[in-house]
């Protein structure tokens, strides 16, 4: 009963709801447009009004803050790219200054003594000393160390019987293929010896950085102090020898500051940042230099300078940092020599 009662209550309601249907939720919607769209013409004339009386900041012509603007956006900039990077790879930017001061020293001597070679395949050596050691589970350092006390012993050997030339691109060759040869099927440490290859930002710790930075720069100030003999051996190796000053000696000393540097530099930092900035700094200044302490000065500046240019093209461009201190480095070289061909 109480079903069919309801059954029909809902049938006499029908047409009244329906005809409420049609009529009033229109009425309503064209009401609640009408005024939405009085509204929106309110608020846009009020915008209107807002902009024509307060120019945009940004417009240099009218407000004259643009300069200050742009001084804050690069600021910004600064702080938000460049400080959290700072940060995290600072002591691998410590010891690649270290190794623009000490590398531009010891390269300008290295470049007159005409080893350029040197540069090249002392660092494949010492790749090849720390693949040993990675293969043996040892650390890389001291296996370093050693081979190129070998490779220094065997270019003093050799150099009495004037085929220095021959050994050292043997060492290049002998660096690059034994060195993957001994870690041959271990994927780990491969990774690892291409690592020490280009170098990891990241991996240079706090204390290594200011053992290997302070080391790197005390050996620059000692190869910088003895200028004067390392000129003359360069140049006049005869005059030396009937001088009594044991080139034999001081030729070694040389040999051992150059191999510090090699050693601990591609240790920390990697081969390519090691070549780029023991040699590009001084082949772009000696051509433009007349006086020894000058062409020091400049090419320790212009390695400075590569790292400095480098670390922007990393942050900015998302390069490796040795790579791009060493594409800094060539194109200062080609900038120098480009101006010297002009000025002649």
């Amino acid at each position: 009963m109480q079903l069919s009662t309801a059954v029909l209550s809902t049938l006499l309601l029908l047409p009244w709801a329906s005809s409420f249907a049609q009529t009033t939720p229109t009425t309503r919607r064209d009401d609640t447009d009408q005024a939405t769209q009085d509204l929106l013409k309110d608020i846009d004339a009020g915008a209107a009004h807002v902009r024509e009386s307060n120019p945009k900041p940004e417009d240099p012509g009218r407000t004259g803050r643009g300069p200050e603007r742009a001084g804050n956006s690069l600021l910004d900039h600064v702080r938000a790219e460049y400080l959290p990077t700072l940060q995290v790879v600072w002591p691998a930017l410590l010891v690649a200054v270290a190794l623009a001061i000490a590398g531009g020293i010891t390269g300008t001597f290295m470049v007159l003594r005409r080893e350029s070679l040197l540069a090249l395949s002392v660092p494949q050596v010492v790749m090849l000393g720390a693949a040993v050691g990675l293969r043996l589970g040892w650390p890389t350092l001291p296996p370093a160390m050693v081979t190129v006390a070998v490779a220094l012993i065997l270019m003093a050997w050799c150099r009495r019987r004037d085929a220095e030339n021959l050994v050292l691109p043997a060492l290049y060759i002998a660096g690059v293929c034994l060195s993957m040869l001994v870690i041959a099927n271990a994927g780990a440490h491969l990774m690892e010896v291409q690592n020490l290859f280009t170098g990891i930002d990241v991996a240079v710790g706090e204390r290594q950085a200011v053992v290997i930075g302070s080391i790197l720069l005390s050996t620059g100030v000692v190869c910088a102090l003895f200028w004067r003999r390392w000129l003359l051996l360069a140049q006049a190796p005869a005059v030396a020898e009937l001088a009594r000053l044991h080139p034999v000696r001081w030729n070694a000393l040389f040999l051992c500051l150059l191999a510090t540097v090699l050693v601990l530099a591609t240790h920390a930092v990697g081969t390519v940042m090691v070549i780029a900035l023991l040699f590009l700094p001084a082949a772009s200044v000696l051509p433009w230099t007349r006086r020894i302490p000058n062409a020091i000065r400049a090419s320790a500046i212009i390695a400075v300078l590569a790292v400095a240019i480098g670390f922007v093209l990393s942050v900015e461009m998302g390069w490796p940092l040795s790579h791009s201190v060493g594409g800094a480095g060539f194109a200062l070289f080609l900038l120098s020599h480009s101006v010297v061909q002009l000025v002649r």
